[in-house]
């Protein structure tokens, strides 16, 4: 039961705190973005991130834009297993980012321009399962079925004796204290030079250093069952109804009259497995690593109407090293071990058109090499690392349209919609990480402050296509059937201005 709870834990938890882009990274990387959703092609102070080719395009001097967004996000996952209480059960996971920061600066002269980026690229808030998920409760739910089957037989044998039923069998329900937080923030450092080769092409080299923090904290305690034997009209036993250890269970019912030194040498011993099975236990682990990915970019401008931006992320390699504290491992999280955690390589494009002077549309494309990337994802039935082709079909993409309209000189109002169509397999999927096409529709304001400065406020609403996966439980042989879902609300606000 502890390996099925917490081998869980270790592996791919950035896919839940994962906000607007592929499986593992971000692409709400400002204010502008959240009231648009496309940004490819855009001539800004966030294009740092989004366009960074296009930042000769700027008036000389310095750019920069600050950004935050609150980010809210609700994971239900519905889960059939017919031992759980009640059953089907819905677990509600809040994951929250009070925080999201984004900040971009360029300095440009002439035909160059020099760029920094911050963000988090990838993860950004914290998971919080009050309740547990059904991996982690499901295991505890098991130990109704199996001490009901293996006490069964000694009613039978015992009834005789007894002329009457003793119902040891009778095991009513399961209880236990199940706690789960964790936390993914991945920084990105962005660091870049755009040239402009001439009037019409310019192009951008660059890096993007990553800073990778994962934590786990959590436990399991107090697992036990609520047990209803039949009240013995003569004192043959003392074991009243009630909730009990799983193992202190079997210990009192060892002491009833009658019971063959056998029985009693195998219900003492089965009471120590189950007290290793069930016992207290916690976790209290981080996860550390450092990555690097070269970043291409090239801007097209044929005319003053039209813009077009073009931009490859190389692959991160990021093996996260493990961090045990106070021994709190679970005996399932090994000190100084690694644990492979890639961002993908991405490729954008996006084309921005002028249709009229105050009336602009953007469309940009995504791509994210995800099959090609080391998740260390980790199949169900035996919870060990694989490949990404063992459980990734097709590669993520993304499709956006965003339309922006100048009421006045100084107020914009734009909205955009964002199809992001996933490409994992059922063998991908669990509760604790999962990936789902989503729709996501956004809409803000803008407005100018001055010539140099400028305010966006802007909202985004993502809901994700609910998906089932049918499985058979290994100690049962009982299947049951996960029902995934999610939808996560943004809130940004950026101020860019120039100087």
């Amino acid at each position: 039961m502890k390996k099925q709870f917490f081998l869980i834990l270790g592996f791919v938890f950035i896919t839940s705190v994962a906000f607007g882009g592929g499986i593992v990274t971000n692409s709400n990387q400002s204010a502008y973005w959240v009231r648009t959703l496309v940004r490819d092609a855009a001539i800004g102070p966030d294009a740092v991130y989004f366009n960074p080719a296009g930042l000769t395009k700027l008036e000389d001097g310095f750019h920069f834009s600050l950004n935050s967004q609150t980010i809210f996000q609700n994971k239900d996952v519905t889960n059939s297993y017919m031992f759980l209480n009640p059953h089907p059960k819905k677990y509600d996971g809040e994951v929250k980012a009070p925080v999201f920061p984004g900040f971009y600066a360029t300095w440009k002269k002439s035909k160059i321009a020099v760029s920094f980026g911050f963000n988090p690229i990838g993860g950004g808030g914290g998971a919080d399962f009050k309740k547990g998920l059904p991996s982690f409760e499901m295991p505890i739910s098991n130990l109704v079925p199996m001490i009901q089957g293996s006490m069964a037989p000694l009613d039978a044998a015992l009834t005789t004796g007894y002329t009457f039923n003793p119902n040891f069998s009778n095991i009513t329900g399961y209880s236990a204290d199940i706690y789960f937080k964790g936390t993914s923030i991945f920084f990105g450092y962005q660091l870049g030079v755009t040239y402009q080769i001439n009037d019409m092409v310019s192009a951008y080299i660059g890096g993007r250093l990553v800073t990778a923090h994962n934590t786990y904290t959590g436990h399991i305690k107090d697992v036990q069952i609520q047990a209803a034997p039949t009240t013995p009209p003569a004192p043959l036993y003392d074991v009243p109804a009630g909730s009990y250890k799983p193992g202190d269970y079997l210990r009192a019912v060892s002491g009833a009259a009658g019971i063959p030194a056998g029985n009693v040498a195998v219900l003492v011993g089965t009471a120590g497995i189950l007290d290793a099975m069930t016992g207290d236990m916690e976790v209290d682990v981080e996860e550390d690593g450092t990555g690097f990915a070269p970043i291409l970019g090239v801007n097209i401008s044929p005319n003053e109407k039209l813009n077009i931006g073009l931009k490859y992320e190389f692959k991160t390699k990021l093996d996260l090293t493990t961090t045990v504290h106070d021994d709190k491992s679970a005996g399932m999280f090994i000190q100084d071990s690694t644990v492979h955690s890639d961002m993908p390589a991405m490729f954008s494009v996006g084309v921005e058109y002028k249709i009229l002077p105050k009336f602009t549309a953007s469309v940009g494309f995504h791509y994210y090499f995800d099959k090609n990337a080391n998740y260390g994802k980790t199949l169900d039935a035996t919870h060990e690392q694989v490949s990404n082709d063992k459980v990734i079909d097709k590669n993520y993409y993304e499709i956006g349209l965003g339309l922006e309209y100048g009421i006045t000189e100084k107020f914009f109002v734009s909205a955009g919609y964002l199809l992001a169509k996933t490409g994992v397999t059922k063998d991908y999927q669990s509760d604790l990480s999962y990936s789902l096409t989503s729709n996501t529709v956004g809409f803000g304001f803008g407005y100018k402050i001055s010539d140099k400065v400028m305010v966006n406020l802007g909202s985004c609403y993502s809901i994700y296509n609910e998906e089932d996966k049918t499985q058979v439980d290994a100690s049962t042989g009982q299947s049951y059937t996960d029902t995934y879902f999610k939808d996560t609300l943004i809130l940004g606000l950026g101020l860019d201005f120039r100087f």
